[in-house]
């Protein structure tokens, strides 16, 4: 290119070229620029918009196969996020909670059971006891009032201190309840009813 006072474009050294090699090179070095620049350019955008490149070793086939490049990355993508494993330690501490959970839930239907047994059990106490009480009070069907409750108190067992303390509340409550007391209160205050009661008799 001709260079004239003028012509500052064209003039400057680095644009000089005096062989069709010269200008092979130059020509090589501003595609080598631009695309350097394309590819700063692009790994900008893809930082900004939160895109990671998942495999940066398929980054360029050299081949130039991209049907087989698309087809690995369409491979990895349904393939999904890596699951998380949980440690050996973890799954041992997360096993003995639950088995510790497991215990104290069986303990507790245990205890249920147990109640609802005693429960029963005394129930059919109390009926029994009812009945018999009921079939002496009809055998003195003609006598007064005084006389059916002598009866019905003789029916009743008595009870000693170390009985009463012994019992649970509810056995207490049938127990009250059968002496036609009131039943309402603690533990403490069911013993102290049915020990007054007993010391009376």
């Amino acid at each position: 290119m001709a260079r004239g006072k003028f012509n500052k474009r064209g003039g400057g050294k680095r644009f000089e070229a005096t062989s069709a090699a010269e200008i092979e090179q130059r020509n090589q070095r501003l595609q080598d620029f631009e695309e350097r620049r394309e590819k700063r350019r692009a790994e900008a955008a893809e930082e900004e918009m939160g895109i990671v490149a998942e495999d940066k070793k398929e980054a360029v086939v050299e081949d130039g196969n991209l049907n087989r490049r698309k087809k690995d990355a369409s491979a990895e993508e349904d393939e999904g996020p890596p699951v998380q494993v949980t440690s050996e330690e973890d799954h041992k501490k997360n096993m003995a909670r639950l088995e510790a959970v497991r215990k104290r839930r069986e303990v507790a239907e245990a205890r249920r059971k147990e109640q609802e047994e005693m429960e029963a059990e005394l129930e059919e106490e109390r009926k029994a006891k009812v009945a018999s009480m009921k079939a002496a009070a009809g055998e003195e069907g003609g006598e007064g009032k005084s006389k059916k409750k002598k009866s019905k108190a003789k029916a009743i067992p008595k009870l000693s201190k170390i009985e009463i303390k012994k019992m649970k509340p509810a056995q207490m409550k049938v127990e009250l309840k059968e002496r036609g007391l009131e039943i309402q209160g603690n533990a403490k205050t069911l013993t102290e009813r049915l020990l007054k009661y007993e010391a009376d008799r």
